[in-house]
């Protein structure tokens, strides 16, 4: 049942999940005796819900353009249940797949096995996610194996506030190691090239209160009703991507994948009721979706998350919790 959770902790930290979309339901920090997620007091809700709350995203995440890509000359042709896109790895994404978990030690390990065409995917895949405490650090580590040529995407669609009352993260000061953002159309679906931050509200070079992008005219803005975008990591390799913070904590997000793409809850409607019956409205939480770049394999496919077979697909993304003195 998906109903059983999964919780392991340390002296920092205490992580729970549960094997329906292998969904972090909770991440507290210990010290400070308080929540860092939103999440829900009735693990129902993680299987009504459709605002991804916590949960794996797979085979791919964010938007495929008309639910359409092309592998070996040969069209595949998804769901269309974001339209005329496809969302989040479609009708019955790996958010509502049920996992195989167990814990071993400091780690919860998830196991999911993907048949050929699920969701319209090519390929029979495997995967392992891997979420493992070391003191301040809660890790998440992926491995992604396929019999035929296919796209693999995954990520983890947490929402963050690290304030109590997990209002609005609308002040919290955010930094951000990218230069480059990719342009969205008006149902957020990435496009063409990227675009320099610089002069834009995306230019979190220097940190800078969520707010301040938030309120501005900018047409990206606009089109995502907040940001909704792919950020270009600077470095490759395993580095900082973003920090989060508010007056006593910040979190560090590091990932050796390409990028992340942040989306700021702007689709959060007050329907969700939060753990003390508050509504997560508009802007509750943050999302740092490391991935690679949305929708790449229609407009470069140099850059698409293609999984061969033989091959694996592996990476780490690191959430490190700093406390600050009050």
């Amino acid at each position: 049942m998906f109903t059983e959770v999964y919780t392991i902790e340390n002296e920092f930290i205490r992580i729970s999940v549960i094997p329906l979309g292998a969904t972090v339901i909770s991440v507290f920090d210990k010290t400070f005796q308080r929540e860092m997620t939103l999440n829900f007091d009735d693990i129902e809700k993680y299987r009504t819900s459709d605002k991804y709350f916590g949960c794996t995203i797979g085979r791919v995440a964010n938007r495929i353009a008309q639910g359409s890509f092309v592998l070996d000359q040969q069209v595949f042709q998804l769901a269309l249940n974001q339209k005329p896109h496809h969302l989040h790895g479609g009708l019955k994404g790996f958010d509502k797949k049920i996992f195989i978990c167990e814990t071993n030690g400091n780690q919860i390990r998830c196991t999911y096995k993907s048949r050929h065409l699920e969701e319209g995917y090519p390929g029979n895949l495997e995967i392992e996610i891997s979420y493992i405490l070391e003191d301040n650090r809660f890790m998440i580590e992926t491995i992604s194996k396929t019999d035929q040529k296919t796209l693999v995407n995954l990520t983890n669609h947490t929402y963050f506030n690290l304030d109590e009352d997990k209002q609005s993260i609308l002040d919290h000061d955010l930094q951000v190691f990218a230069d480059t953002v990719y342009p969205i159309d008006s149902l957020g679906c990435t496009f063409d090239q990227p675009f320099d931050v610089n002069l834009t509200p995306f230019d979190f070079r220097n940190t800078k209160k969520i707010r301040s992008a938030i309120e501005n005219d900018h047409p990206q803005i606009v089109a995502g009703r907040g940001i909704d975008h792919h950020f270009v990591k600077s470095n490759s390799g395993l580095r900082i991507i973003a920090t989060l913070s508010n007056s006593d904590t910040a979190l560090n997000i590091y990932t050796d994948k390409p990028g992340t793409h942040i989306y700021t809850g702007n689709y959060l409607d007050g329907t969700d009721l939060g753990v003390t019956q508050q509504p997560y409205k508009k802007h509750s939480g943050i999302c740092f979706e490391t991935q690679y770049v949305p929708n790449s394999i229609n407009f470069n496919e140099s850059i698409a998350p293609i999984l061969s077979e033989n091959q694996d697909q592996r990476h780490k993304t690191i959430y490190e919790f700093i406390h600050r003195k009050r």
